[in-house]
């Protein structure tokens, strides 16, 4: 069965190619989750998981796809080709400090 995720916030590493500047996204519900790209897409390709955003009210899908280039990526259904919408959601800044954390403790 498909559950349904809301994505309502994204972590970025900076990367100039909108492909693969997300690495991560998060959401509230029912407890707050986390998962990088990687594993949101093999989700959704399996029809595990169904994401979206909420714009205006309105539930938008969120669908992977593959960039020219071969990455595997996110973006809403309201997006051309790149992930402009998920690029507006905010940073969590709970997640980020965790995540600076992480990598001071293996540097």
């Amino acid at each position: 069965m498909t559950k349904h995720a809301e994505i309502t916030w994204i972590a970025q590493n900076g990367r100039h190619t909108t492909y693969e500047r997300i690495t991560h996204v998060g959401g509230p519900s029912p407890e707050p989750w986390a998962l990088t790209i990687r594993q949101a897409v093999k989700l959704a390709d399996a029809g595990q998981r169904r994401f979206f955003v909420m714009r205006d009210g309105v539930e938008v899908k969120v669908e992977a796809l593959t960039s020219r280039t071969g990455a595997r990526y996110l973006k809403t259904a309201n997006d051309r080709n790149e992930p402009h919408e998920l690029l507006k959601l905010p940073a969590n800044p709970e997640f980020e400090a965790q995540m600076a954390a992480a990598s001071a403790q293996v540097a």
